[in-house]
């Protein structure tokens, strides 16, 4: 770690706090630390006057860093393996750098498909599969594939699978599954969609991230800048209390949170779909730490998309959340 643990005691400087999102249940913690209350009143405990909060949804991880940069965002969130990307390039940025604040949630991937005949990745068939994704070769499923590549076919071998990847919204990606296999026959949803497609006729699960795990692995996070957090150390201690309050209250009252959920995102989907599975702990987990990140960082380092490979998971964020318990 270059950055010092320590934090002077310096005023305040930021007006607001503008959180850059992109869109999904996993962001769930900054929709109800807002919407409850607990940001407003951790600034208070800090002793600043609270400042408004604004959560802006954006497309991807780059916008939302050259928001960080900018001036224009305060914290950005997004994929684990994007942030520690990023964390990397800017390892010796100085204010500039990048560290990650919290952790998000934690979720499986799995691979559902309207293919009879595709039971497990080795069924691939490059004539008749295609497997949509987020984003190709970068995103956290895409990668999760790149590292369950490597399991099957050995070390070099992380891209054997690309191939057989679309980019594609999870939205989109149901409604190929649903419709019988259109832009693509297959998808690594995440929760909620998985519980969504879950059961429908003619379509099967073939795959799942657990197989590389054995749990849920943190596929989100938030981030900032070294300058912010120093400039601004008041805030940034209320950002984390507040995230740790939402987290339990998501734990505590699933309905509730659901409630919040569909409210900020103008989700169509059931409310008792979604407190369901905020109340499935195997399935969705929110945490401040991050969940199996240090294989996930040791592999992008072996394929050299991370230039240090790091000794702990804890290289990768503040010190604040270091007394946390994480992997």
């Amino acid at each position: 770690m270059l950055l010092a643990s320590a934090l002077p005691a310096a005023s305040d400087s930021a007006k607001q706090l503008r959180i850059g999102v992109q869109y999904g249940l996993g962001y769930l913690p900054l929709y109800v630390a807002n919407e409850a209350g607990f940001l407003a009143k951790r600034m208070r405990e800090q002793g600043i006057e609270p400042v408004p909060v604004e959560i802006v949804p954006f497309a991807g991880g780059p916008q939302i860093n050259d928001g960080l940069l900018s001036g224009n965002l305060e914290i950005g969130t997004g994929g684990l393996t994007a942030m520690m990307v990023y964390c990397d390039k800017t390892r010796t940025a100085g204010d500039s750098q990048f560290l990650g604040v919290t952790a998000l949630s934690s979720v499986p991937y799995e691979l559902f498909t309207v293919n009879p005949s595709l039971r497990s990745l080795r069924d691939l068939d490059k004539d008749k599969d295609k497997i949509g994704v987020p984003s190709v070769k970068v995103s956290v499923p895409a990668i999760f594939l790149q590292m369950a590549a490597e399991r099957l076919y050995g070390p070099g071998m992380h891209a054997a699978l690309d191939e057989f990847t679309v980019s594609l919204a999870q939205p989109d990606g149901i409604i190929s599954l649903l419709s019988g296999g259109g832009i693509v026959n297959g998808y690594l949803l995440s929760p909620p969609f998985i519980q969504q497609v879950s059961g429908k006729p003619g379509i099967h699960r073939a795959w799942s991230s657990i197989e590389l795990f054995g749990s849920p692995a943190t596929a989100l996070s938030s981030w900032t800048t070294a300058k912010f957090r120093r400039d601004n150390a008041r805030l940034f201690a209320a950002f984390v209390a507040a995230m740790k309050d939402a987290m339990a209250l998501i734990a505590d009252d699933p309905r509730q949170a659901a409630a919040i959920y569909i409210k900020y995102e103008k989700s169509k989907l059931a409310p008792d779909l979604i407190a369901g599975v905020l109340a499935d702990k195997a399935s969705l987990r929110f945490s401040l730490a991050p969940e199996q990140s240090l294989p996930i960082a040791e592999f992008l380092a072996r394929i050299n998309a991370i230039r240090t490979k790091p000794a702990g998971w804890k290289d990768f964020f503040f010190p604040d959340i270091h007394a946390e318990n994480g992997s």
